[in-house]
């Protein structure tokens, strides 16, 4: 369930920054504070995002047997929340944008890995 959770969101907002990549922008309230929108530059991060949502959509398929493919869907996400982190711990951005970008950020890359540390932990893989 909690690959699947992160699967969807992922998908929805790949989608959504591909479909109206200047809607996504406005509709995410820090993302102005980073600067000008760039549509192309949106979609090029929406198709990060729909890419990880439909391997992560596969793996929730069948998690014991797909682990692999989780491993991969949440790479991204994990890599992208470790940017935002390292962000605030060097200034770059304030604690008050991170915790603003924390459910979507952190928490997809977070569900994923609690998923496979169930399985693991389950000796399900």
């Amino acid at each position: 369930m909690l690959l699947l959770v992160a699967a969807v969101t992922c998908i929805a907002n790949g989608l959504f920054m591909l479909a109206r990549p200047l809607d996504w922008y406005v509709f995410v309230p820090t993302v102005v504070t980073t600067g000008p929108p760039n549509a192309h530059f949106i979609r090029d991060i929406g198709l990060a995002y729909l890419g990880s949502g439909l391997i992560l959509l596969y793996a929730a398929a069948n998690p014991i047997r797909r682990w692999r493919a989780a491993l991969v869907g949440g790479l991204w996400l994990t890599l992208h929340g470790l940017l935002h982190i390292y962000e605030v711990a060097a200034g770059i951005c304030g604690p008050a944008i991170f915790w603003a970008d924390a459910p979507a950020v952190i928490g997809q890359p977070a569900l994923v890995i609690a998923a496979l540390a169930i399985l693991f932990a389950r000796k399900r893989v």
